[in-house]
């Protein structure tokens, strides 16, 4: 992981070993940008309960990280969780291990509705 840049707002932008980006607003947010059309948040979230704040229904509200420094925390432990290493302990590309991951679904799904063959 290695900072690009930061913008004139204070965001930092970092690329992953396997070409998705992350960006940590000032603001507390994290998003990641894994190469499709928007970004995603990534910060934890925590439940609230219904009939709180006047909501009627069960919500989810993002933890902000105000702290730089825990927020770079979060980042370091963040990429060590969803990081996908190969056989030879090189990074996998995040595109090959879509792949991967929905291939496996796709077998999955079938070894459950026809059994094993």
């Amino acid at each position: 992981m290695k900072l690009i840049n930061i913008n004139k707002n204070g965001t930092q932008k970092f690329q992953l070993e396997d070409g998705r980006f992350i960006y940590s607003y000032t603001s507390g947010y994290v998003r990641i940008d894994s190469g499709l059309d928007r970004l995603y948040q990534i910060n934890r979230v925590v439940k609230i309960p219904p009939r709180t704040d006047g909501n009627y229904f069960e919500m989810y509200k993002r933890v902000l990280i105000l702290c730089p420094s825990e927020r770079f925390q979060y980042i370091k432990d963040w990429v060590k969780r969803n990081t996908f290493y190969g056989s030879y302990g090189n990074v996998l590309d995040y595109s090959t291990v879509r792949i991967l991951r929905n291939k496996t679904n796709q077998l999955k799904y079938l070894t459950n509705k026809y059994g094993e063959y």
